[in-house]
């Protein structure tokens, strides 16, 4: 609810005077709790940002060994264990909404027991090979997950044709159905939306080039079917309005980009450090979108907030909300963000998965439910009353117009 009516506050019209919502952000890495194994991956989140999912080092080699879940709402760290698959999967690629769906990869499987082979889980069910494609070789997988629909009902990945990747869609009543094949094959869906109607990932052109299909009739387009635009999708917002990547727009760089409503362009600039490639990998409900760039084997994190101005490298922009990371400290990759764009999870190469909080005061919220309304004008008016605290607005301890006007015009700005 605008304040309409905020008006009858002032008698003399309103001085604006601008109060933001104050961040503040923390940053800790993800290690398992009862042996201290750094965690490899923080690779899904879910919307809510209570449940991450990724990989396990158990033996100090950098390389994950088994997947794991993590409740960071109550603090509960999970091995998924891999009774049915006898030499495991080595992390988590995606989680259902309500944390209780996963996706990874399997070996050992009946069928494929040198191979990979995707696979989903549940807690009454363990793990569950997905099965491939027709004629899919070991190259060196026969199918890989890559994304999970918000129920958990739908999967999507590649599957092999020999050696060509063929993207796939899975339920549990259809089983594994190849996407339409685009561009010169090698085809492979990488992200979903929340009801898996529209996919992402890439075709094989020249090289690599943006693909997208729909979900339900199986048909593809390229973002440029002249495969000029090399590059892939990575993300997209849940309902697949905007989809995330990477491509060449107009020269041999790739660049961060998203298509809206089918248009595509770059992210601010294109990139955070000048001649870096760059690639766009998630978007919150408040238009924030993170991503990083790449050069060899060298990553660098960066964010835009609310979707707006220059990319901003990660490391910096948390410290100057006060998470104190240390300046040695590089914040390599980072994979996703929570609808709210309060978390955010990624890795680095040595240390490993990581996760960064903000928190959000909206000074206008008297009621705290996240909402401004007629609840949170009467509430003002009853502490302005009072003397409140709480309503000294300009924090010189006098009650008065500039408070009033201070309030109505965090009010306006409303909550990020």
């Amino acid at each position: 609810m605008k304040l309409s009516t905020a008006i009858a506050l002032t008698a003399c019209g309103t001085l604006v005077s601008h109060v933001s919502a104050q961040v503040s952000a923390t940053f800790q890495y993800i290690v398992e709790p009862i042996n201290g194994h750094a965690t490899t991956s923080a690779n899904d989140i879910t919307p809510d940002g209570r449940w991450i999912v990724g990989g396990l080092d158990t033996n100090g080699d950098l390389i994950p060994d088994i997947g794991y879940r993590w409740d960071s709402v109550n603090d509960v760290f999970t091995i998924i264990e891999t009774d049915s698959s006898p030499n495991g999967v080595t992390e988590i690629k995606a989680v259902s909404d309500d944390g209780q769906v996963l996706i990874g990869d399997l070996t050992g499987l009946p069928g494929s027991e040198f191979e990979q082979e995707a696979g989903i889980w549940t807690e009454s069910t363990g793990w569950v090979g997905l099965g491939w494609l027709p004629n899919a070789g070991a190259c060196p997988s026969r199918s890989n997950g890559f994304e999970l629909s918000a129920d958990g009902t739908i999967v999507t990945g590649l599957s092999w044709d020999a050696c060509n990747g063929r993207g796939f869609v899975w339920t549990e009543a259809t089983g594994m159905l190849e996407l339409e094949n685009l561009a010169n094959g090698r085809n492979r869906s990488s992200t979903m939306s929340a009801d898996g109607t529209v996919l992402a990932g890439f075709a094989q052109g020249n090289s690599r080039t943006p693909a997208m299909w729909n979900g339900i009739t199986l048909e593809g387009e390229l973002l440029d079917p002249t495969f000029a635009a090399g590059g892939e999708f990575h993300g997209m917002r849940d309902d697949g309005s905007v989809i995330l990547g990477t491509w060449a727009m107009g020269g041999t760089t790739f660049e961060a980009g998203k298509v809206v409503d089918g248009i595509p362009s770059r992210i601010a600039g294109g990139s955070l450090l000048p001649g870096w490639p760059s690639a766009a990998m998630d978007i919150a409900d408040n238009e924030t979108i993170v991503g990083f760039d790449y050069l060899g084997t060298n990553r660098r994190a960066w964010i835009q907030p609310l979707g707006a101005g220059d990319l901003q490298e990660l490391v910096g922009y948390i410290n100057s909300l006060g998470a104190d990371i240390p300046p040695s400290t590089s914040l390599e990759v980072i994979q996703a963000i929570s609808s709210d764009g309060k978390k955010l999870i990624g890795h680095t190469r040595i240390d490993g998965g990581w996760i960064i909080t903000l928190e959000f005061e909206c000074p206008a919220d008297f009621t705290d439910d996240g909402e401004l309304d007629f609840f949170d004008i009467s509430a003002f008016l009853t502490a302005f009353s009072a003397n409140d605290p709480s309503a000294d607005f300009t924090g010189d301890s006098a009650f008065d117009f500039f408070d009033i006007s201070a309030f109505i015009t965090a009010f306006t700005n409303g909550c990020p």
